[in-house]
């Protein structure tokens, strides 16, 4: 079942005849076009594709199954001219308040329900599986490459530029999210930012960053210690060590996110550390960073073969230090497949 083809199938299910999809990433994956400040209207017969004079040439070269209508006047007025009334979806969550009125009166005959798209990607195709495939090959070599110059002195933010050169040099569009380096106290920050901190003997530093190959996002952590590691770092590192090859184990399609969550959890808490585990296992990863489906205790659906997500456990102590290890995974037919080759044992540097 193509992309369309799945959209009108939700589009039937929810009720609707039709939908206006805002989303850069829905519109990519629905249509194939890849510029921005466009609006994609797709019916039961028709996939018309709204957008201004810079990505007209752009849309109809990588839509071709898309009628394209170029706006000079902003989107409503020519949204306004493919329906009048029924019942339309709309992604809300791509819709300011301001926008979602202003389709609103160009629509006034309309009633509106708003939608959420993002699970209708969660099952990957073998052309997606392929492609992410490259971009996690990609920033696992980028780290290796970085793993020789990681040396007490250098500035975090100097680490994680050098980071990023080397993804891109590898053949990155860019990175997929701000790139985490985080060293001593500040390895207890789960989303550390690199800072102007220079790392220092002792310290913790947790590496978490990804790429975009080809519109798809990698997405890898790994936390090292420089110079030799006290016994409470060993503890800990080797109690997320388990937990996350735990998740590896017990993921398999059918479970929940819920309950992938919870054994990894559980193993933590039963280790003392329960407390300092605040954050979700895992998410799903595609054309954004955070997709469907997630592991943590909000999804009670089972997670489908050919899905994509991290195995992410953590543990952060304040004024300490924290470790986190993360893998990603694909959910196969008989459990799951670690994408990401970058060791994980204790890297003492």
């Amino acid at each position: 079942m193509s992309a369309l083809e799945k959209l009108r199938s939700f589009l039937e299910q929810q009720q609707v005849t039709g939908i206006f999809i805002k989303g850069d990433s829905s519109i990519r994956y629905f249509t194939g076009f890849t510029g921005g400040e466009s609006l994609l209207y797709v019916d039961g017969k028709r996939q018309v594709l709204i957008t201004d004079s810079r990505y007209t040439l752009q849309a109809s070269q990588q839509a071709p199954e898309c009628e394209i209508m170029e706006h000079k006047h902003g989107f409503w007025p020519e949204a306004a001219k493919l329906v009048q009334k029924g019942c339309l979806a709309l992604d809300g969550d791509y819709f300011s308040y301001t926008q979602q009125q202003e389709l609103a009166k160009a629509l006034p005959e309309v009633t509106w329900k708003s939608v959420n798209l993002v699970g209708l990607r969660a099952v990957k195709t073998p052309e997606e599986l392929k492609i992410i495939r490259k971009a996690i090959a990609i920033s696992d070599e980028a780290f290796m490459q970085l793993l020789p110059h990681i040396k007490v002195g250098r500035a975090e933010c100097d680490l994680a530029a050098e980071l990023e050169y080397n993804m891109r040099k590898l053949g990155a569009a860019k990175t997929s999210f701000d790139t985490i380096v985080a060293s001593g106290k500040r390895s207890a920050l789960p989303h550390g930012v690199a800072s102007s901190k220079l790392v220092e003997t002792g310290d913790f530093v947790t590496f978490d960053f990804g790429c975009i190959y080809e519109g798809y996002c990698s997405d890898i952590t790994r936390t090292v210690v420089m110079g030799k590691a006290a016994p409470w770092q060993k503890e800990i590192y080797n109690i997320v060590l388990e937990a996350q090859l735990l998740g590896e184990k017990v993921l398999r399609p059918g479970l929940t996110g819920a309950s992938v969550d919870q054994t990894v959890r559980d193993y933590i808490t039963e280790k003392g550390y329960g407390q300092y585990f605040g954050h979700g296992l895992g998410h799903g990863v595609g054309l954004d960073i955070h997709e469907k489906p997630v592991l943590n205790k909000s999804n009670l659906e089972p997670l489908p073969v050919n899905a994509i997500v991290t195995d992410e456990p953590g543990i952060y102590l304040p004024d300490k230090g924290g470790v986190r290890i993360e893998d990603t995974v694909l959910v196969t037919e008989n459990g799951c497949e670690p994408l990401t080759s970058v060791r994980k044992d204790l890297l003492e540097l």
